[in-house]
């Protein structure tokens, strides 16, 4: 399975080049003034999570409202800036979804950027982050080699098993580079941070339930949010790199198509229900489309969950073309 479990409580660069998309190929250039804005909201993501770090457990409600207020902060500034290109892309994403939910008898959720913002649809929205989290832990355990000194070639392994093959130990190996679980905690939280996902990923380890840090909750809103910025995030060369092989027999979703750089999970939600998600780039070099996808079968099955996805994707794939060339093309693209 690939839910990431723990056994116990407890600039260098690939060669690969990541650019912003060329405007010809669909992106919208924003104004200086609004990169001020994504500049400084990227920032207040960043001090409010350092800020959330140090409090105490006294400290619970002060540290929600400033959670809260610093989601609806990223959610205002992540809308689409055309209402209309935005529009076209949810009605037809909500009918394939809809038909989707009805034919496999699935929950289903689907978010994508079109129109220069965000667009989601589905009854699914919140879902634990499963092994899709082994991404930015991978990114996160980069940047700490960077930090260290230490050569990022050492991680290539483990990055390479934790993403093709979803290994679990490999990605655990990574987390525990990152220190003590709450060092490793803040360090993926900035690491969201700096892609301008507001993700809370404290987790109280000492609780009964908890089965390691795949638990974190992680929106499908949140993980398009953040594969928008993905390729400009320090460190995210070598994970993205492995988020483009990934092995065959998870690459039927969102692997399928063009220029897809993604990242699945699968297990079970906290009332036991199975859940299947997976997120990325994907679509034509250049005008890469940050989506992020998840379906519950009603009968349990991981077979079900899989067809799914699988024939959910081939029939967004006009829609992934469309997005691209109106406002939907991530801002960083994967090379």
């Amino acid at each position: 399975m690939a839910v990431v479990r723990r056994a116990a409580k407890s600039a260098r660069t690939t060669g690969t080049h990541h650019r912003a998309p060329d405007p010809s190929a669909g992106t919208v250039r924003a104004s200086q003034r609004n990169l001020w804005v994504v500049g400084g909201l990227l920032l207040a993501i960043l001090s409010v999570a350092v800020f959330l770090n140090g409090l105490t457990a006294d400290d619970g409600d002060e540290a929600e409202r400033h959670r809260r207020a610093l989601e609806q902060d990223v959610a205002a500034s992540s809308a689409p800036t055309s209402e209309e290109e935005a529009e076209n892309i949810r009605v037809a994403l909500a009918g394939v979804t809809d038909d989707i939910s009805e034919e496999f008898g699935v929950t289903a959720g689907t978010t994508m950027r079109a129109g220069g913002g965000i667009v989601h649809v589905g009854e699914l929205q919140d879902a634990p982050a499963l092994s899709s989290i082994k991404v930015p832990v991978s990114i996160a355990a980069v940047q700490k080699s960077l930090q260290d000194g230490r050569p990022v070639e050492e991680l290539t392994g483990d990055i390479d098993e934790a993403i093709t093959v979803s290994d679990n130990d490999a990605a655990l190996r990574l987390w525990e580079s990152l220190g003590s679980d709450d060092e490793a905690a803040t360090a993926l939280g900035g690491v969201l941070g700096q892609g301008g996902d507001p993700t809370d990923t404290t987790v109280d380890w000492n609780r009964d339930d908890y089965e390691g840090f795949g638990d974190i909750a992680w929106t499908l809103d949140h993980q398009t949010i953040f594969a928008n910025r993905m390729a400009c995030v320090l460190g995210s060369e070598q994970p993205l790199d492995a988020m483009g092989r990934l092995a065959e027999e998870h690459s039927t979703g969102l692997a399928q198509l063009e220029g897809s750089h993604v990242k699945g999970g699968w297990g079970d939600t906290a009332d036991g229900s199975f859940i299947l998600r997976e997120f990325g780039l994907v679509g034509p070099v250049d005008a890469q489309v940050p989506v992020a996808v998840a379906v519950i079968p009603e009968d349990g099955q991981e077979e079900t969950a899989r067809e799914a996805v699988a024939e959910m994707t081939r029939r967004i794939a006009p829609l992934i073309d469309e997005a691209s060339a109106n406002g939907g093309a991530a801002e960083c693209q994967a090379g």
